[in-house]
């Protein structure tokens, strides 16, 4: 029922995006961009739904995005609560996967924990234990942790596929809001009349049981929504850390001036927000947070 303790909301949209996401723009339409969307899945993916992609594949490049769709919606199914639970990670690890430009694909297909001089980036990457020492005698991960799946990706791969996965997130939660005959609001309205909905009736379950699952699609939205915000700040915060890089000048304009456009501003009003949901603040502090040292590190100084 409400706060989404009992309504839940199915990984099923996620199927559908791939096709609007991951295998458009970049030539997604010819056979040789389905052929390298199809060897990254096999090789993130676990055996079965491997091969139910490889099947709907193989038959036509021109209607594998249907095929793909129907092997996967069968196969694979998550189910998310307002939490940061485990299945909470699985969401974000595959939306990340689904926001992979060809470069990020690249870039994932290579890391590994038995590749050589495995960087910490990568090892958080996959979630793996930071170690010191690689290659022959440095301690290699057990076998177990050796299969990379989507749900292995438990770090941001960089802020702008963060970002993807974000908008990519809000347009599913969107999309399923959408298919309601009946908002939010009007059911929390119509729960108010008894009459109509008597108490313990089955009528006004259902009517609890659907007002769970878009409570949960809105909690999800507004994740996406401020997280995209937070990253726009430190993707601008780069930017004027990179143009002093460069021998140039930092923008001495009121917007900049304004503490609104500063991380940790934000970050600070969010926790001085009592309606600030504490699963949302921890992701743009922490997570968002530590992909921000990551990318001030790289700045040369």
């Amino acid at each position: 029922g409400g706060g989404g303790g009992a309504g839940s909301s199915s990984f099923n949209a996620l199927a559908a995006a791939v096709t609007a996401s991951s295998m458009s723009g970049e030539g997604g339409s010819s056979s040789s961009s389905f052929g390298a969307r199809r060897d990254l899945l096999h090789a993130m993916m676990d055996p079965s739904t491997s091969s139910s992609l490889r099947e709907a594949f193989e038959k036509s490049p021109s209607s594998a995005a249907a095929s793909y769709r129907r092997a996967v919606r069968h196969v694979k199914r998550v189910r998310v609560c307002v939490s940061n639970n485990e299945n909470t990670r699985i969401l974000f690890s595959m939306l990340r996967v689904l926001a992979c430009n060809s470069a990020e694909i690249e870039h994932i297909s290579r890391l590994g924990p038995y590749s050589s001089g495995a960087s910490t980036a990568a090892q958080r990457l996959f979630g793996l234990p930071v170690t010191t020492g690689g290659g022959p005698g440095g301690g290699q991960p057990s076998s177990s942790s050796t299969v990379r799946t989507c749900r292995d990706i438990r770090y941001p791969l960089n802020p702008h596929n963060e970002r993807r996965a974000m908008e990519l997130l809000l347009v599913i939660t969107g999309r399923a809001l959408s298919k309601y005959p009946t908002s939010l609001a009007q059911d929390n309205a119509d729960l108010l009349d008894e009459t109509a909905y008597p108490k313990y009736s089955n009528k006004r379950n259902a009517k609890l049981q659907v007002r769970g699952e878009k409570e949960v699609l809105h909690h999800f939205a507004l994740w996406a929504r401020t997280a995209i915000h937070v990253i726009d700040i430190i993707l601008h915060e780069l930017a004027e850390d990179r143009k002093v890089d460069n021998g140039g000048s930092r923008a001495t304009s009121a917007n900049k001036n304004n503490e609104e456009l500063e991380f940790d501003y934000v970050i600070q009003a969010m926790e001085d927000d009592d309606d600030c949901h504490f699963t949302i603040l921890r992701y743009c502090s922490d997570v968002l947070g530590a992909v921000r040292r990551d990318e001030l590190a790289k700045l040369p100084y």
